[in-house]
């Protein structure tokens, strides 16, 4: 009786878990995949908008991502960085 008693238990708890296992709902709508975010174009040239005060230049810089993998930036267009003998220096 105890061996019939055990296998029965056993066997309705296998049974609740295997319900419970579904894990889906059916009146749920189905869900869009996450759109695709293409990485920033890198830069190549320092732009002409970069040097003209010492204030854009400084935002330019400090909005630089770092990377060991990226091409150097072109100078082509960048006689001299912007220069003030007023402001103090700030850290980039």
């Amino acid at each position: 009786m105890n061996k019939q008693l055990l296998l029965c238990s056993v066997l309705l708890a296998a049974m609740g878990l295997t319900a419970c296992g579904s894990g889906g709902d059916d009146d749920a709508p189905p869900t869009t995949p996450p759109p695709v975010v293409q990485p920033p174009e890198p830069a190549t040239d320092v732009p002409s908008s970069a040097i003209v005060s010492v204030e854009a230049y400084r935002s330019y810089v400090a909005g630089l991502a770092l990377s060991e993998v990226a091409e150097p930036l072109g100078l082509d267009k960048v006689t001299e960085a912007p220069l003030s003998e007023t402001s103090e220096p700030a850290d980039i």
